[in-house]
């Protein structure tokens, strides 16, 4: 892949959505497409996939967000870890932003990644240049 191709990270917020088949599931399948050919490239923090986890696990049970890991592992993208750079820019931004500590580690990924957020997620508003919007806020 050349350094032409467009960089995301993707939050929980779209990956919910698009497994859920929500509003702004068909921007995300849009990028899964182009990261398939690729055309774009994608990032997801293992914190925000432990995000995804949960919120499935608490929403509707451990069978199904053991099938959504599956799924999500399965997609053309490539999967962060947390080091320390990552650890301390998700601690910046945690204290310079009104956010959850979980999508601070978006914003992280970001700046490390030097991509932008896709989500739908009203916390991301004040970072708003660097987001491309799954849906209308």
């Amino acid at each position: 892949m050349s350094g032409e191709e467009a960089k995301y990270v993707l939050d929980s917020f779209a990956i919910l959505a698009y497994l859920a088949e929500e509003e702004g599931a068909d921007v995300v399948e849009d990028l899964l497409n182009k990261a398939e050919s690729g055309k774009v490239y994608l990032y997801l923090n293992y914190v925000n996939l432990g995000e995804v986890y949960y919120i499935t696990f608490r929403e509707k049970d451990v069978n199904e967000a053991n099938e959504s890991i599956v799924l999500v592992k399965r997609m053309p993208i490539e999967f962060v870890q947390v080091d320390e750079r990552i650890a301390l820019t998700a601690g910046r931004v945690k204290a310079t932003y009104s956010m959850s500590y979980a999508d601070a580690f978006v914003v992280a990924t970001a700046i490390v990644k030097e991509a932008k957020i896709v989500t739908g997620d009203p916390e991301f508003k004040s970072i708003e240049a660097q987001v491309l919007w799954i849906r209308q806020l």
